[in-house]
């Protein structure tokens, strides 16, 4: 229902002129010259979290409630499913289980079926056997035969019946949809001996593929080593003909000039002629990649930006459909399910198509099957408020926002959406910024008390902020924030896609920005701008 706006709208132009003729501010005047019992009614703003459901379709969860992390994406040409496996985040619950395998598998991205057979890769009872837990790894299809590579974690470690906490494992299925067997044949393999290696610990995640140049398979793995007296992460590679037996082939990447505690889930892939290695930054919780003309290196830097998300999407892999390419990840969850919680492990599955620029490096979109759902009907944003220098643009809901000074934050606030998915569209740009622009989330007010979705071009950054606006500066460390280069007088086309507390945001379809965000649904919202002249073009709501 719409807020009083005409009310509201009367009001902003009487304070505006009065603001004008004495020079004061707004909270001023609400407070000094609004005589005691003839207050102008204005609808309160709803701008409390909600209660964390559990109904999430497009960013995936477990039926039952749990959680998961760390995804292992595998495309099936003979159904045109894309299986997805995952750690289901129960850790000595009822069943006595550590992070075994389940799995979802999806042809559109947008719905997804947990797989019927269940427990995909169970862990050991015995408290001595080195997958005692489970940690990640990949799939991959020999023959008629499915291996599945993965990370035995003994959390018991040190005992006197578990002597190294990490080592690499394999099981064995003849079904993507079933239980795989764990290979007691396989000998599992732990750190190399004597070579400067964290020999006891930090070794896992391993990734295999099929190498066509060298007719072999490779295997990556997460460790950490002595390089040159300085201990850093590294990904080791090993390589086998029968996917049985593996050699150890040295280190394939020690992070260069960067120092990196892991680089875990690591995965080579090919687009085009060039070769990508792909790691996940244990520390910032970042997706980082290397580029190289080569499987076997050396690896270079991105030649633009350094990453294509924010620190909401973790240990990242990617699969193939032949035509597009897609990188799934997880957004975790924070602490008591509220906005002021820590980082928690265990989330939502998210997923973007990911693709190769002209320059080689790699750029990020939301995927064209998910897009064209969430497109299917029109939502109507109602207005609650407006404030400041406000122009009507032609064509849909577009306008100009204007503000001359810092926290003099020129805003339109909508109602809440009441739906539980669904997307928020508008192309953006700028002619002038001192400060920043972008969207509301949790509006309590238009000035202070929101959450600031925001472009900032001092430094080429596109942000999600949970701080006061009177405590944000250059300084300011950002809740979650993406590179991207920013110039004004250029279009940006923004899609924030939104799933209860799942909030991913799209720039340009070139740079993606995931994040938990318990206010993010049926709160207000609106756009800003702080001492900037921003437009907002074609402002769309819309729903599956």
């Amino acid at each position: 229902m719409k807020r009083n706006y005409t009310l509201c709208k009367a009001f902003i132009i009487s304070l505006a002129t009065l603001t004008m003729l004495f020079g004061c501010s707004k909270e001023t005047f609400l407070e000094e010259t609004i005589p005691s019992g003839h207050a102008l009614k204005v609808a309160a703003l709803s701008c409390t979290a909600q209660t964390e459901q559990t109904d999430y379709s497009i960013y995936r969860m477990v039926s039952d409630g749990t959680r998961i992390g760390d995804v292992m994406p595998y495309y099936n040409a003979s159904d045109g499913n894309f299986y997805v496996y995952y750690l289901k985040d129960i850790w000595n619950d009822a069943t006595h289980k550590r992070h075994p395998w389940y799995g979802f598998k999806t042809t559109d991205f947008y719905s997804c079926s947990e797989l019927s057979a269940g427990e995909i890769l169970s862990c050991s009872s015995d408290a001595c056997k080195q997958n005692y837990a489970l940690g990640t790894g990949n799939i991959i299809k020999s023959g008629s035969q499915y291996y599945a590579f993965y990370t035995g974690h003994n959390p018991n470690y040190p005992s006197s019946c578990v002597t190294k906490k990490e080592g690499i494992m394999q099981a064995t299925s003849s079904s993507l949809n079933a239980n795989f067997t764990h290979n007691s044949s396989f000998v599992t393999i732990y750190p190399p001996t004597g070579q400067e290696f964290d020999e006891n610990d930090n070794f896992r995640d391993p990734y295999v593929f099929y190498d066509s140049g060298s007719a072999s398979y490779i295997m990556l793995v997460s460790a950490r080593k002595n390089v040159s007296g300085i201990w850093k992460g590294v990904i080791v590679k090993y390589t086998s003909s029968n996917l049985t037996g593996w050699n150890y082939s040295g280190v394939l990447y020690d992070g260069g000039t960067d120092n990196f505690f892991m680089m875990e889930t690591p995965e080579i892939f090919k687009l085009g002629s060039m070769y990508y290695l792909l790691f996940s930054d244990i520390n910032s919780k970042y997706v980082y990649y290397r580029k190289s003309s080569s499987v076997n290196g050396p690896w270079s830097l991105p030649t633009g930006l350094s990453r294509f998300d924010g620190n909401g999407f973790y240990a990242a892999k990617t699969a193939s459909d032949g035509t597009d390419r897609y990188i799934f990840g997880w957004t975790n969850i924070l602490s008591g399910h509220t906005d002021s919680g820590s980082w928690s492990w265990g989330g939502n599955l998210a997923v973007h198509k990911i693709y190769q620029k002209a320059n080689g490096d790699l750029a990020v979109a939301i995927p064209h099957t998910l897009k064209n759902k969430i497109d299917t009907n029109i939502h109507t944003p109602v207005q609650s408020s407006q404030w400041g220098n406000i122009t009507v643009l032609g064509g849909g809901l577009s306008y100009q926002l204007s503000s001359p000074a810092a926290l003099d934050v020129t805003n339109i606030i909508y109602d809440p959406i009441d739906l539980a998915r669904y997307k928020i569209g508008a192309t953006v740009s700028y002619s002038s910024c001192n400060k920043d622009f972008g969207f509301m989330i949790g509006a309590c007010d238009g000035y202070e008390n929101f959450y600031s979705l925001r472009f900032v071009p001092s430094q080429n950054r596109f942000s999600l902020d949970k701080t006061n606006r009177s405590s944000l500066t250059t300084t300011t460390v950002a809740y979650n924030d993406v590179p991207i280069a920013l110039q004004p007088n250029t279009n940006y086309d923004i899609q924030i896609v939104i799933e209860n507390s799942m909030l991913v945001a799209y720039i340009n379809n070139e740079v993606a920005l995931s994040s938990r965000v318990y206010k993010a649904s049926n709160t207000n919202w609106g756009i800003f701008a702080d001492n900037s002249t921003a437009s907002f073009v074609n402002i769309k709501v819309t729903k599956p």
